[in-house]
């Protein structure tokens, strides 16, 4: 990225944590699965450190790893402000070597679904097989298609959040509209944040690979792992 590039509010830490605030019942779901686990713990796609920090802060060894150094500036302001101890590494989840092995490995929040392509999948499930110990377990989650929501009409906005600007600009709104790619099975989104007196201050894109139940269980099981359990929330 050049320095006249600017950063995805997506992908601003800041603006991140506010869009996402109310997210917070898969917290307890990934604290206790990494307690469980035998070893340090690997969360892959960790953003802010939305899960990272409360896991390091029920005293679990985790390492977390993203791609964006913005989201991961934030989230080690945050863990410091915090005094928790995390190690975290910038990195392609398609191609990182971190030479250990972890007891559970876990990619959060609907993140598998920005691997859009299948050579993209197979290289990720391949650096989690490598990375993971003898009995050791990979968990994820993505959310289940709506057709309601791929069928909506294109042209129309749906609000998605309001929050206040940290830096000072007002409050926000963001609104989405969506085409879905049948052939691709991609949703592709488009993101409208607005401020008072400025609507559409940043427009910006957001494509999600929709999978459907049956299809999860393939690409999971054609990829070297058994299915060991498979909920439809996180209370199990």
């Amino acid at each position: 990225m050049t320095k006249t590039e600017q950063i995805p509010l997506y992908r601003d830490g800041r603006h991140y944590d506010l869009i996402n605030q109310g997210i917070v019942s898969d917290i307890p779901f990934y604290c206790e699965e990494a307690r469980k686990a035998v070893g340090p713990v690997l969360e892959v796609a960790c953003g802010t450190g939305r899960l990272t920090i409360p896991i390091a802060q029920s005293r679990v060894e985790i390492v977390a790893l993203d791609r964006s150094s913005s989201m991961l500036a934030h989230a080690r302001s945050k863990a410091e402000a915090r005094g928790v101890r995390v190690e975290w590494v910038e990195a392609d989840c398609r191609q990182f070597e971190l030479g250990r092995k972890f007891g559970l490995i876990f990619m959060a929040f609907n993140s598998l679904q920005h691997l859009h392509d299948h050579e993209s999948r197979r290289t990720f499930f391949a650096r989690v097989c490598k990375h993971l110990a003898k009995g050791g377990r990979f968990i994820f989650d993505v959310f289940n298609p709506s057709i309601a929501i791929l069928a909506r009409d294109s042209q129309k906005r749906h609000p998605l959040q309001v929050y206040q600007d940290p830096d000072g600009g007002g409050t926000v709104t963001l609104e989405e509209n969506s085409v879905y790619d049948d052939a691709a099975q991609v949703n592709r989104i488009k993101w409208y944040f607005s401020r008072p007196g400025t609507p559409d201050f940043r427009v910006e894109a957001l494509d999600m690979r929709c999978f459907f139940p049956q299809e999860l269980d393939l690409i999971v099981r054609s990829n070297g792992f058994d299915i060991e359990a498979k909920f439809g929330n996180f209370e199990r």
